[in-house]
């Protein structure tokens, strides 16, 4: 057989897909009418199941309480030991996560079918019958204290933390962030609170992934469906951001690097101009080879990496530069962050790049979509701003018709640096 080498001066030809048709999720309403979200695969043997709540950090009444009340689901309930849940994870080859953002809760469970009739009954004893043993909850918060204590010396924490607070306002739902006090101001009935006006069914829903039939749709039912408790508090949101641009400096003395964030609020998902933005932001910092990656990392040696992101939520949403530099040269990188964002506010991004880019975008989508599992995660990501499945379809078709003139626009209006905050945790002498 003769081998042949490739040349690899030639790179691969480049394959766009100028259509991707995703289905819609079939739903059934489950006995206690919470909805059940269907991603159906025969070529599975297992199943993912999420329960997904609205218990994010912004329905608590004392910092901590939601992600603290999550965790402690794990720890024990009162049929079941936290260590007969682990156990009954590992035997089983299953696996558990459960999650807290400031919007929403989740518990996911990874298991083969032919488990989960194991395996159900513990999510239905979470669910209805948590234990909060005082042991317990004191390891447990002294575990998440200590861990917090260790995270918050670090000035790339103490950055973001101080962003999200002037970015949102540090008293409202969006803003809040804890400080060490608050894991001892935090007590087992704040959590006990907590769980019975947020855990249950008419406010939450279930998507299940995998080899689906209706004997497991009555499973879940059984374990799922039953009403968990009385109806809890449907709390009303109220955004009251205090969104003022500025510069801010906190201080460490003798540091060797500086932590920088910058950024501001955006347009929420649903927004006509979420989607060429989310390519505007590629281009910016949303990749490797990134303008931001290209100027400040690769060209000048300021740090190791800088990116820029877009952080949707259910009622805002944050965009947002990060970076750590060394000292000496934190106000020089912070110039050249502002270089790039007037570049894109002056000069139509070039065809060629402009191409690179929406290539690696469709990419990234597909590779994100592929499969049920990965399928059932995007669905949940955006289910809480009322957008479902097209919404993807419908970010690659705009992704590809996005123009350089679009995104010129685009970057005038929402890239100035002077409508931005910028956050810098470092040495004195490097104030602005």
């Amino acid at each position: 057989m003769k081998i042949q080498n490739p040349d690899r001066k030639i790179p691969p030809q480049l394959i766009s897909s100028d259509s991707l048709k995703l289905n819609e999720p079939k739903v059934v309403k489950l006995s206690n009418n919470m909805p059940l979200y269907l991603f159906q695969s025969e070529i599975h043997s297992a199943s993912r199941l999420d329960i997904v709540l609205d218990a994010g950090s912004i329905w608590q009444h004392k910092k901590l309480t939601a992600s603290t009340t999550i965790k402690m689901l794990r720890e024990g309930t009162t049929r079941f030991s936290g260590g007969e849940i682990s156990s009954k994870i590992d035997y089983y080859g299953a696996f558990l996560d459960l999650q807290t953002t400031k919007d929403t809760a989740w518990i996911s469970l990874y298991s083969m079918n032919k488990h989960l009739h194991q395996l159900l009954p513990m999510i239905k004893s979470m669910l209805t019958e948590a234990g909060f043993r005082k042991r317990d909850f004191n390891l447990l918060n002294s575990r998440q204290k200590q861990s917090f204590l260790v995270s918050n010396q670090k000035p790339k924490q103490l950055a973001r933390n101080k962003f999200n607070q002037l970015l949102f306002g540090a008293d409202t739902p969006y803003g809040q962030v804890a400080d060490s006090d608050d894991f001892d101001k935090l007590g087992r009935d704040d959590l006990i609170r907590f769980y019975q006006e947020k855990i249950y069914p008419e406010q939450a829903y279930a998507i299940l992934a995998g080899p689906i039939d209706e004997e497991l749709i009555q499973l879940i039912d059984e374990f799922v469906g039953f009403e968990w408790r009385a109806k809890g508090v449907k709390n009303m949101f109220k955004m009251n951001a205090t969104f003022k641009p500025g510069y801010h400096h906190i201080l460490r003395k003798n540091s060797l690097q500086s932590a920088v964030v910058s950024g501001k609020t955006l347009m929420l998902r649903s927004h006509p101009d979420y989607i060429p933005f989310l390519l505007l932001n590629t281009v910016l910092g949303g990749y490797f080879g990134s303008r931001l990656m290209a100027n400040i990392r690769e060209d000048k040696g300021y740090t190791y990496g800088i990116n820029s992101q877009v952080v949707p939520m259910r009622h805002a949403t944050a965009f947002m530069i990060s970076t750590e530099t060394g000292s000496a040269v934190t106000q020089d990188a912070i110039r050249e962050i502002k270089n790039e964002l007037n570049r894109l506010r002056e000069i139509p991004v070039p065809e060629t790049e402009l191409k690179l880019v929406k290539n690696y975008l469709n990419g990234s989508y597909l590779r994100a979509l592929d499969g049920v599992f990965n399928q059932a995660e995007r669905f949940r990501s955006v289910k809480d701003q009322g957008l479902g499945m097209n919404f993807y379809e419908k970010s690659i078709k705009r992704i590809q018709e996005t123009t350089s003139e679009e995104l010129l626009n685009l970057a005038q209006k929402y890239l100035d640096p002077e409508s931005m905050i910028t956050v810098v945790v470092g040495d004195e002498k490097q104030k602005h």
